[in-house]
């Protein structure tokens, strides 16, 4: 039965709850858009009229996902209470967060990571700034050890708190 008039933020609700139920029962290179499209309810036009890709549909999830929790006066303030939230956010879709980990689709992250702290964002050098400062470094080390740590959570099937893995990255 196909899904019609329906909002833009249900139609990509939709879509992306029809891929973590396709990738439950089968690899992700394996699953088509138009099974996605299917088992959404909706054509697959109406799949590209929303996404790119499979994989833009990860990253949206992702995106949106983070940005919920997002609360940038924090960042200058407290470290652990601004990645905090990220882990909650990502415990709490546990069974989806897996999923993309077990499609091996976990470097996503990074990109989204990058989005959250505004990294792409920041004063990158122009021709007459020859480097970046020491700030910078220090975001672009802490996004790294950021996502690696969600790398081996997942790879641990997220057994440890995400208040354990706030104290643990803000400890690095």
């Amino acid at each position: 039965m196909r899904r019609k008039n329906l909002d833009h933020k249900l139609i990509q609700d939709y879509i992306e709850e029809a891929l973590f139920k396709l990738m439950e029962k089968k690899d992700f290179e394996k699953i088509s858009v138009g099974e996605i499209a299917e088992v959404a309810g909706v054509h697959r036009a109406t799949f590209y009229r929303h996404f790119t890709s499979k994989e833009d549909v990860v990253v949206q999830y992702l995106s949106n996902l983070l940005t919920s929790s997002q609360d940038q006066a924090i960042l200058k303030i407290n470290f652990k209470d601004y990645i905090l939230p990220v882990f909650q956010a990502l415990y709490d879709h546990k069974r989806e967060m897996l999923c993309i980990h077990h499609a091996h689709l976990s470097s996503l992250l990074s990109h989204v990571l990058e989005d959250y702290f505004d990294f792409h964002e920041l004063s990158l050098p122009t021709e007459k700034q020859s480097s970046l400062n020491k700030e910078d470094y220090a975001m672009a080390y802490r996004i790294g050890g950021i996502y690696f740590c969600l790398v081996l959570w997942l790879c641990h099937d997220m057994g440890e708190t995400p208040e354990e893995m706030a104290q643990m990255a803000a400890s690095l």
